[in-house]
């Protein structure tokens, strides 16, 4: 075994030692007022503080840009992730909770009632109808993107999962949302194909299955009233780079040690050269 093997053993070793970090949920929270984090591990939400604007009920996070922006009325703003303000962009003239991206960057909206589908410009709030969902007594909640397939959520009374057609809006029902989570009115896809759901009068946070709607719980979020959702990333961290705590440190001497130790044995016992 060389020395350059076993600094990948040793590496991989330290490695296993390091926390995994759960996927980020950005939520809309107490009843439209604030907006903050869910954790997709443990279904726990932090506030990152008030929106500024009654009514935010949309949060989607722009993958090409990390920006995040969120819905309330007919309006759209982007959203500080430090402090939870949203800083008004433009009016798009149509009551909207749903938003969402696809990857390109391109932002996306449901109308609340009737469930026209609209694409929004992200710099001015210009909205251009898509088409409608042809599904009418409902109110569309949330929407959200799994690769190129748009999903919805919508309901009265009771929440059903959609997919959704972007080239022409129509909406063709999956199944109705059951399990755990059952008022569902927000959704969010991660990267591994995972669909997150809130549950709006429960505060409970859940996983659902898009091909049967059946949710499954994560945990209580303990803020009240989440609505819609978008897994995305944190504010960017500063710039002062981090200290290793003690236990970390004695982990780097020891893999150290461990290094310099193999490779020592391995000159040790290393056969001679013929004279």
């Amino acid at each position: 075994m060389s020395c350059k093997v076993i600094a990948l053993v040793v590496l991989a070793v330290f490695s296993l030692g390091q926390p995994v970090m759960a996927a980020t949920f950005w939520s809309t929270l107490n009843n439209g007022t604030s907006i903050g984090t869910i954790n997709t591990a443990t279904g726990v939400a932090t506030v990152a503080g008030a929106t500024g604007h009654s009514g935010t009920y949309g949060v989607a996070q722009d993958p090409t840009t990390n920006i995040l922006y969120a819905s309330f009325g007919s309006s759209i703003g982007t959203v500080n992730k430090t402090t939870g303000a949203v800083t008004t962009i433009g009016d798009t003239t149509y009551a909207i909770y749903g938003i969402t991206f696809d990857s390109s960057g391109q932002m996306w909206a449901v109308a609340t009632s009737g469930g026209a589908l609209y694409k929004v410009n992200k710099a001015t709030a210009v909205a251009t109808l898509v088409g409608t969902a042809g599904v009418v007594g409902i109110q569309w909640m949330d929407i959200g993107f799994n690769g190129s397939t748009l999903y919805g959520v919508a309901g009265n009374g009771s929440v059903t999962l959609y997919t959704i057609n972007t080239a022409t809006g129509t909406a063709t029902s999956v199944a109705g949302v059951t399990g755990a989570c059952t008022d569902v009115m927000g959704i969010g896809f991660g990267a591994d194909g995972t669909l997150y759901a809130t549950d709006f009068t429960s505060a409970r946070f859940c996983t659902m299955n898009p091909a049967t709607g059946v949710t499954t719980l994560i945990g209580a979020t303990g803020v009240s009233s989440p609505h819609g959702g978008d897994i995305g990333t944190l504010a960017s961290p500063t710039t002062t780079p981090a200290v290793p705590t003690l236990s970390e440190w004695a982990e780097l001497v020891l893999a150290g040690l461990l290094l310099i130790g193999g490779c020592a044995g391995l000159y040790r016992h290393a056969p001679g050269k013929a004279a």
